[in-house]
């Protein structure tokens, strides 16, 4: 809006000055100037191959047609021509409007014309004469005919003149207006610079979402805005509170049930202690042996205790080095297959331990049989229903122990292989599936868990960090 009105102001202004008085006389005066030019071609041109100028005009008649000829396309220009020695004559105005006939200018004019004739004959060029008041204007000029000695043509234009005072006022009021553009064009420039500052400000302060949102702005056009944002922030923030917390009972929940997961392997390995401890003390045939091996008794009561109670405290989110234990690995594996054998396995299937050396398992044992357990018994679900699961033990170096989960199954494509670890499901569907848990519980002790296949077996991969003895 402000560039509309100076734009206006400057468009009013130039045309105030172009249609004031001096400038109308300016104008007005030059296109004299060319149309007395253009008499003077005219009339050369009826005698083109004179090389001598006549001194007595023969044909009065053709120089008033050529004078009449060039006015006629002149709005309010009357014109003629002066002889000095015969006067005026020739007198035309084709753009005459009046009722009555008009046949010469008035006498107080060619008094004037008369003189400026003359003037133009003797000093061989044109010139003009000017005579005005605050309304009105009369411009006369007279031009040299070279083809007649003492001949001049002149001219002469009435002309209504705006005021002075009407141009001081309108170049006055356009100046004004163009101040007052001026004047908003700025303001509003200032207005901008502030808005995007403070604009800026309020983003600043908006990303920060550790502060809360500024509900006052020196922008008053912001403040519905504001309000709504302080209105989303605090909502954003109460649903961020319940994500969390939700969050926190799905982790919750999550370790609960791979708490409740493990105690099958916690059920399997006490009653795999529970039985041993109580076939060693049937085994002795005598009251004397039972009561020598008493110490030996309460040795394994105590590392029933001890499997308890890591498994009353066990915290998958928080692990601890409590619940390492020591087992001789082979026999502890043997018990693991044929506690599947008879448990898990379909009659088709053989499951079978196998240990190259002799090697004693210093790890959280719980946590192991766990994987174990579930590695085993998906096999055995999902592997071929008839050919044998083999447990493979053996020490990779001095620190580490591999267990290997053997069975038939023809392995899995490529895709179906990265996925195998990344998933969890408490009732999976295929083989290769649902076994994320094994692999989060493995870490937690920093073993790890892999597969591979070749095409005609597939295997599972537990490393194990250990001390051989």
């Amino acid at each position: 809006m402000a560039i509309a009105f100076v734009a206006i102001a400057v468009i009013g202004f130039s045309f105030a000055l172009s249609q004031s008085a001096q400038q109308t006389v300016d104008n007005r005066q030059l296109h004299l100037f060319e149309t007395c030019g253009a008499i003077q071609s005219e009339i050369q041109q009826l005698f083109p191959n004179e090389e001598e100028t006549q001194t007595r005009v023969n044909n009065p008649e053709l120089f008033q047609h050529q004078l009449t000829r060039v006015l006629s396309s002149q709005e309010g220009i009357e014109g003629g021509l002066w002889h000095l020695d015969s006067g005026f004559f020739g007198y035309t105005f084709p753009s005459y409007r009046g009722s009555d006939i008009k046949r010469d200018t008035p006498e107080t004019e060619r008094t004037l014309l008369a003189a400026l004739s003359l003037r133009a004959i003797e000093q061989g060029g044109l010139v003009e004469s000017v005579q005005r008041d605050n309304n009105m204007a009369v411009l006369a000029v007279a031009c040299p005919i070279t083809t007649h000695e003492g001949l001049s043509a002149w001219l002469i234009q009435r002309s209504s003149l705006v005021p002075t005072a009407s141009t001081i006022t309108n170049v006055i009021l356009f100046a004004l207006l163009a101040i007052g553009g001026v004047v908003m064009y700025l303001k509003s420039l200032a207005f901008e610079r502030r808005w995007y500052l403070e604009r800026d400000k309020l983003v600043k302060q908006g990303d920060d979402e550790t502060q809360p949102v500024p509900v006052t702005s020196n922008i008053n056009e912001v403040q519905p805005l504001l309000m709504l944002l302080y209105q989303a922030r605090q909502k954003t923030i109460n649903l961020e509170q319940t994500i969390a917390a939700l969050e926190a009972k799905l982790a919750r929940t999550s370790d609960l049930s791979a708490v409740a997961r493990i105690a099958a392997s916690f059920a399997k390995e006490l009653s795999k202690r529970l039985e041993q401890t109580k076939n060693n003390f049937l085994a002795l045939s005598t009251e004397q042996q039972r009561i020598d091996q008493l110490n030996h008794v309460a040795a394994e009561l105590d590392r029933i205790n001890t499997l308890v109670v890591c498994y009353e405290n066990l915290d998958l989110a928080a692990p601890s080095s409590q619940g390492y234990e020591h087992e001789n690995l082979a026999d502890w594996l043997d018990h693991i297959a044929n506690y599947h054998q008879d448990r898990t396995a379909k009659d088709t299937q053989t499951i079978t331990a196998v240990c190259t050396e002799q090697l004693a398992l210093h790890s959280h044992l719980l946590l192991i049989r766990f994987a174990l357990d579930t590695l085993i018994g998906h096999a055995a679900t999902f592997g071929p229903e008839r050919g044998e699961i083999l447990i493979k033990a053996g020490s990779t170096d001095d620190k580490t122990i591999t267990v290997e989960i053997i069975d038939e199954h023809n392995g899995l494509s490529a895709q179906q292989e990265r996925r195998v670890f990344r998933d969890d499901d408490v009732l999976p569907e295929a083989y290769g599936q649902g076994l994320k848990l094994v692999r989060d519980t493995l870490a937690i002790i920093h073993a790890t868990v892999s597969y591979e296949s070749d095409g005609e077996n597939s295997r599972f991969i537990l490393q194990i960090p250990m001390t051989s003895e």
